[in-house]
């Protein structure tokens, strides 16, 4: 009996040992499991917030520069510099992307666009119709945007006292059947012609509707011994540095011209500004252009001819001492 109490009392021993195994064995794993999920699903949410941070981010930054990495080149008009450029530089910083705008004149911006050199083409002018049809004889339709309005202000020597002009006189001073300052009320001095080079807007402008008194004379054409200046500044500065000189800039460069002692003339009684520009009383005034080829702007070029459009474009220009479009 004492022998078979002893196995008794060994095998509830045993028995006891071993459900108590079991028990911790279950019981370990479930308590593993239910640590990790916890762990998990704080990880997963500390995840998910973080990449909607990130989302929120990009998004945000996505829609302040959405051109990062995209490049657009800007070519033509020198007149249109004061406006373009620092357009240029306000849709960089609020957009993103590079923005390359170079000078060149009208003719340069039109034949740029029609060679497919340039994205869009700025000029102080209308695109020919001899342009026109080489850009047709390639297939290409060319688009045109008037971005602003502009005067061509006449500035004179520092040293010249002859403050208003005739655009008749005008045409006469720049075929040189005017020569001498006194002919026209001034000194007896010869006058120096600062003009700009045929690829120039201004220069095909001021031809039309000054020296050929608005087509009418259409045998009228330049004096040879005018200077042929690449830029307005290259005018800005020759009449500025030296005596009895006339010459003929885009009105966003005549505070410029003004600075450096440069005098402004008075047209037909009219001074040159952005109110008698803006009121049609100015008698040299026109539209300033882009141009770009159909079907060819990119998301970019398109964002930034509506950027030019805008308030805050229109403002630059304004700026720039050009006319906006909106009065």
């Amino acid at each position: 009996m004492g022998k078979i109490n002893i196995m008794r009392g060994k095998n509830i021993w045993l028995f006891l040992s071993i459900t108590a195994i079991i028990l911790l064995l279950v019981s370990l794993p479930l308590t593993g499991c239910k640590k990790d999920t916890s762990t998990d699903k704080e990880a997963a949410t500390s995840t998910e917030g973080e990449t909607t941070s990130a989302q929120e981010e990009s998004s945000s930054a996505g829609e302040e520069l959405k051109f990062e990495g995209k490049e657009l080149l800007v070519s033509g008009s020198t007149t249109l510099l004061p406006f373009a450029e620092p357009a240029a530089a306000a849709f960089m910083e609020k957009f993103g992307g590079s923005i390359t705008v170079n000078g060149g004149g009208s003719g340069v911006g039109v034949s740029e666009c029609i060679n497919g050199i340039n994205d869009i083409g700025n000029a102080s002018r209308q695109a020919k119709d001899g342009e026109k049809e080489e850009a047709a004889a390639v297939g290409i339709e060319l688009i045109e945007v008037t971005v602003a309005y502009d005067g061509i202000s006449v500035i004179v020597s520092k040293n010249v006292n002859v403050s208003e002009l005739t655009t008749r006189q005008l045409s006469d001073i720049f075929r040189c059947e005017i020569t001498n300052w006194s002919e026209v009320g001034g000194d007896d001095a010869e006058i120096v012609l600062a003009s700009r080079d045929s690829n120039s807007g201004t220069y095909e402008y001021f031809l039309e509707h000054v020296v050929q008194m608005g087509k009418s004379e259409k045998d009228n054409d330049f004096s040879p011994m005018a200077l042929a200046l690449q830029s307005n500044a290259d005018v800005v500065n020759t009449v500025t540095d030296n005596d009895n000189a006339i010459g003929y800039i885009g009105l966003g460069y005549l505070k410029e011209a003004l600075d450096k002692s440069a005098n402004a003339i008075t047209v037909d009684g009219i001074d040159p500004s952005v109110e008698t520009v803006q009121n049609g009383t100015y008698p040299i005034s026109r539209g300033l252009y882009n141009y770009y080829r159909k079907g060819d702007l990119s998301g970019m070029g398109q964002s930034y001819i509506d950027f030019l459009l805008s308030d805050e474009g229109q403002q630059l220009a304004l700026d720039a001492g050009f006319v906006p479009l909106n009065k």
